[in-house]
């Protein structure tokens, strides 16, 4: 059976992201970020995950606003704080995600990737000299060997195993001994491997599974902190389960009309699921 919904997707004219650093535009929105937080705007109407002024932040901004996109026309602009001088109410990115629409999924995901990737490149990998940022681009740039540094986007493979009416989930140990949530197997594509072999891969080591018919569905970003999920649904071939204990707790098969605890409706596994159900 084939995952065959079409869930290709549209493009996103809400959010245009920037290709690159354009200097000359000015922000007229702004994301507010402070320790892995957004400070949320309750001053009037509107996106409360934007604000409209900086006036109240100004003595506390890391650095000038970077512009990553228009948000409904308008140039939105992320900022960084130093320290929270205001009373406002603060979020998660994990948290704001799981109930925003797709545009503003876009524009945090891009927004955060970018600061991410300014972080992780401030100085040369080559010569580790301190880099610049260099105009039309996202890179950081070595002033004195050259070397260019992009934004790090880490390929990933996602994939739902289906075995007639039932669905192959598992449980990891990083979710924590308290956690009911069932996920699917996912992983890094590896140097050298293409996403399909990825998916082979992934399922033998950690289930002991193999595969018969595999097509790819659709993909997600996922700025934690960079990747790019690829969502496949593969059929179950033969083996017998057999885990990877030292990364799941647990992994079994369940009918699509009784499923346990699953993912955020946001998550590219959940999306997989529903469209299984």
């Amino acid at each position: 059976m084939q995952l065959d919904q079409d869930h290709s997707g549209v493009f996103n004219v809400n959010y245009l992201p920037l290709q690159g650093l354009k200097t000359e535009l000015s922000a007229e929105c702004w994301l507010v970020l402070f320790e892995g937080q957004v400070v949320l705007n309750d001053e009037g109407a509107g996106e409360h995950f934007l604000w409209f002024s900086l006036e109240k932040f100004q003595p506390v901004i890391k650095q000038d606003a970077i512009v990553t996109g228009y948000f409904h026309g308008k140039a939105v602009g992320v900022v960084e704080l130093t320290t929270l001088t205001v009373e406002a109410d603060t979020v998660s990115f994990r948290s704001l995600l799981s109930v925003s629409d797709s545009t503003i999924y876009s524009l945090i995901s891009h927004g955060l990737q970018i600061l991410i990737s300014r972080s992780e490149h401030a100085f040369c990998g080559s010569c580790g000299h301190q880099t610049r940022e260099k105009e039309g681009e996202w890179a950081m740039v070595c002033p004195e060997c050259g070397h260019h540094a992009y934004p790090r986007i880490s390929p990933c493979v996602i994939v739902l195993v289906t075995r007639g009416d039932e669905m192959l989930l598992v449980r990891h140990h990083r979710h924590g001994k308290e956690s009911t949530m069932h996920t699917l197997v996912a992983g890094f594509i590896e140097p050298g491997e293409s996403a399909e072999d990825a998916v082979h891969r992934e399922v033998f080591e950690e289930t002991g599974l193999t595969l018969g018919k595999l097509h790819y569905c659709f993909s997600q970003s996922w700025p934690f902190p960079h990747s790019l999920m690829m969502g496949f649904h593969a059929e179950y071939k033969s083996g017998e389960l057999i885990l990877e204990e030292e990364e799941l707790c647990f992994g079994g098969w369940f009918h699509r009309d009784n499923p346990p605890d699953l993912p955020p409706e946001f998550t590219i596994a959940r999306k997989l699921v529903n469209v299984f159900i």
